[in-house]
């Protein structure tokens, strides 16, 4: 499952990150591109039972971004061997990219 916004400045914690949930991953990258394809953050980090450890909280060097649609990308396999297909977006194509609101 991959959320389409969070608000890092307000919310209950489990909003306040933008971060896939998933399990039984044996590797995972997934990363966060502003509207102009520039890499903000990435991660790789997988728990014991393979769920994603780390989520964006909207900073990037150090100061937290505006308001915005950013782009996210994520490849990831499961420990049977298959890969993540991806999510379904609103026009019901599966794809392994998508958009994210930043909420301020």
């Amino acid at each position: 499952i991959v959320p389409n916004a969070f608000t890092p400045e307000s919310g209950p914690p489990e909003v306040r990150l933008f971060k896939p949930d998933g399990v039984g991953l044996k590797s995972y990258r997934i990363e966060i591109f502003s509207t102009w394809g520039q890499l903000l953050w990435s991660s790789t980090e997988l728990s014991n039972d393979g769920r994603p450890i780390e989520g964006w909280d909207g900073i990037f060097n150090g100061k937290l971004m505006p308001q915005d649609v950013y782009v996210w990308k994520v490849e990831a396999e499961f420990e049977d061997g298959s890969i993540w297909k991806g999510s379904e977006n609103r026009k019901g194509k599966i794809r392994r990219v998508g958009s994210v609101h930043l909420l301020r």
